[in-house]
């Protein structure tokens, strides 16, 4: 793999076991997750277009058999294979490249990074007069990151109402990348509206209750998957999903568990939202109203950080989810929280604080704007991941002043918009450390 990273892009055009004549402009990134070993490499296919491909390493192409990667979905996208040995039969496989032959002529692996020539955010970022230019375009980048989520949920608040559009949104979030569309198919089976009218006669039984919607909805009761319900929290959850109205089959089959780690499997976020949509009745005040007030009141309070308390969901030691990772699947330790304060975080940052600059807008309430921005502004670090990563090691910037959240979010922005397919002339970043290292006079 290393050998790849290193000499693909400097060797020239390589040929496929189908003759197609390969051209490497970026080989791609490791993720350390499941599925190929390595995301967004830029290759040209016989002289066409540049386009993103995955990278497959084995040294026998039999292994592509082997892995089980011929029947996981995670291959399915257009993909390299790079094999040392090729193997008889086989149908299915991608084509594949012979790595000693491609890469034999590859220069060695140098002290810099060999995907790097050329990259006007690295030869000019790593100036100190570029590094507060480019942390500039970086937070501005977060900005527009929210007013575009922001104008995304606008259209979904015409569309499904306030209170589903928010609570739709806070599932997506809530699935992490795994399982996003998931979530969102639990969202629209069990519909805001439905588990408003749910009632019950104190808050344990109505949380039992939307937990149960919730958990049915997306197949992932005892009965639904063919176990024992033990415990008498899952029996009460069995319970209160029998005496309900007669529902279609659950809405989602397919569960992605192998980039997910234990104690955030799906089941356990699904009771985490059943505690959120259960502090209190909706009847009273809607969701999306609710949500709204917290924004405002932190705001007018100075205390923006206080947000992220009100979604963190805390278990007691009594609780059937502290000892648990699913319904039947008891925990190691100890899990005090089904939604912790990095969870919390990430909820504010991609779902609650742009639906409130969404309704500000779409209500016509510009205080509500007002103060979900200065909330994504005023909030600290939300944890790096491995594109906000890569982002930082690109640039050459230190990650200390870039893990607040305004920040990692212009990371993010940056990636996906440019960095990804490696569009550098449009790129705010690198045009920020090219005008700042050129001096005053050409940034006119």
């Amino acid at each position: 793999m290393q050998l790849w990273l290193d000499a693909a892009s400097r060797v020239g055009p390589m040929r496929d076991s189908l003759g197609r004549l390969i051209e490497v402009v970026y080989p791609g990134r490791r993720t350390g997750l499941a599925g190929p070993d390595l995301q967004d490499a830029i290759v040209s296919i016989d002289g066409g277009p540049a386009r993103r491909v995955d990278v497959e390493v084995h040294l026998h192409e039999a292994s592509w058999e082997q892995h089980g990667h011929h029947a996981d979905r995670r291959y399915q996208g257009e993909l390299l294979h790079l094999v040392w040995i090729p193997a008889q039969g086989g149908a299915g496989r991608p084509p594949y490249i012979l790595a000693g032959q491609a890469l034999a002529d590859g220069p060695a692996p140098g002290g810099r990074r060999p995907d790097t020539d050329g990259w006007s955010c690295w030869n000019e970022g790593a100036r100190p007069a570029a590094r507060d230019e480019v942390r500039s375009a970086i937070r501005a980048e977060g900005v527009r990151r929210q007013a575009e989520r922001a104008a995304v949920l606008e259209s979904d608040i015409e569309a499904l109402g306030a209170d589903q559009a928010l609570y739709r949104a806070m599932m997506r979030a809530l699935g992490y990348s795994a399982n996003t569309g998931q979530f969102e198919a639990v969202a629209e089976a069990a519909p805001i509206e439905l588990l408003s009218a749910l009632a019950g006669p104190s808050l344990g039984a109505r949380q039992v209750r939307v937990e149960a919607e919730l958990l049915g909805a997306a197949g992932l009761l005892p009965s639904q998957r063919g176990q024992q319900a033990e415990h008498p929290h899952v029996q009460s959850l069995e319970a209160a999903w029998a005496t309900g109205a007669p529902r279609a089959a659950p809405a989602v089959e397919n569960w992605t568990l192998a980039a997910v780690r234990p104690h955030n499997r799906p089941a356990r976020r699904l009771a985490g939202a059943a505690r959120l949509l259960s502090t209190a009745p909706l009847a009273q005040r809607s969701l999306a109203e609710r949500v709204a007030g917290q924004v405002l009141a932190a705001h007018e309070s100075e205390r923006g950080g206080d947000l992220v308390g009100w979604f963190e969901v805390k278990v007691g030691p009594d609780d059937f989810w502290v000892r648990h990772l699913d319904v039947g699947r008891p925990a190691a330790r100890p899990l005090p929280a089904l939604i912790g304060r990095g969870r919390s975080l990430e909820l504010l940052v991609n779902a609650v604080l742009p639906f409130a600059a969404a309704l500000g807008g779409w209500s016509g309430r510009p205080e509500l704007v007002t103060a979900a921005d200065a909330a994504l502004a005023g909030l600290g670090s939300v944890g790096w991941n491995r594109h906000t990563r890569y982002m930082a090691d690109t640039l050459r910037l230190e990650r200390r002043g870039l893990g607040s959240a305004l920040a990692q979010q212009g990371l993010l922005r940056i990636y996906r918009r440019w960095c990804r397919d490696k569009s550098c002339v449009a790129c705010p970043a690198a045009n920020a450390a090219v005008a700042a290292s050129a001096g005053p006079g050409v940034r006119e």
